[in-house]
């Protein structure tokens, strides 16, 4: 299939434009840094190993902040805008502009991945953490690769709901569970094993080796983890994408 990067290039535009136009969009990521930078100011700080508990205030900012920008903007900006395009019916006049399903994809995710890569990033110096005990390269791979999974599933979401208010209400159980996960891992260890075959688990157990200043190593299963979230939220949307089509409203 052959995709024309000036239909990608037109889409992206739009999109930026739309997004830059209505800050509702932005709130997500905007709201995830300073929540992050206010929960600093309240919570005290509390170091890996003090009165033997294995908590990290910093760690704990990172962790909650990426899983907020990740899983609630990540999902919420990519689901968002489809469900009212479909509501609005204005997907129908784009499709029979001779753009493709995947270049309007395409086009849609570059500015939404741009935007969460970056709010990855402000993230660090937010939650307390230093730049020097960072590995960016390894950061940006494992949050890159877990923004791309929220995205699709942001996708399936708005390709499978008939409006906004049904995409919101699919959204819900989703983000409530990867929102909780920091929580639910700091203080039930049953249940964080669990958790850690989840791409919410791989985002807390790199923001807490990197807030308790061991440094953090690539791993099987964490890489694992991740791939199989992304292949499966990938073929998850192929199927739902050709089955319901883009505008099945």
């Amino acid at each position: 299939m052959s995709l024309s990067y000036r239909k990608i290039n037109a889409v992206l535009q739009l999109k930026l434009r739309l997004m830059l136009s209505n800050l509702s969009v932005l709130f997500p990521p905007i709201f995830s840094i300073v929540f992050v930078i206010a929960m600093g100011n309240l919570i005290p700080d509390v170091d890996a190993g003090d009165a033997g508990a294995p908590f990290s205030t910093s760690g704990f900012l990172l962790s909650f902040g990426l899983i907020f920008n990740i899983a609630i903007a990540g999902i919420t900006m990519s689901s968002s805008p489809i469900a009212e395009e479909k509501e609005k019916h204005t997907l129908r006049v784009l499709m029979t502009s001779s753009v493709k399903g995947a270049e309007y994809f395409i086009g849609s995710m570059i500015p939404i991945l741009f935007i969460l890569v970056l709010t990855n990033l402000l993230l660090i110096p937010a939650s307390g953490v230093s730049f020097a005990d960072i590995p960016v390269p390894t950061y940006l791979a494992i949050t890159t690769l877990c923004s791309l999974i929220s995205i699709l599933i942001g996708y399936i979401i708005g390709v499978y709901a008939k409006n906004q208010a049904q995409a919101s209400l699919m959204s819900t159980p989703i983000l409530l569970m990867l929102t909780s996960t920091p929580v639910l891992k700091a203080f039930d260890e049953n249940l964080a094993r669990f958790l850690d075959y989840s791409y919410g688990g791989v985002l807390s157990n790199l923001s807490d080796s990197l807030a308790a200043g061991n440094g953090y190593e690539w791993n099987l299963t964490d890489a694992s983890v991740l791939f199989v979230w992304l292949a499966a939220a990938l073929v998850i949307f192929i199927y739902i994408y050709k089955k319901n089509g883009l505008d099945n409203g």
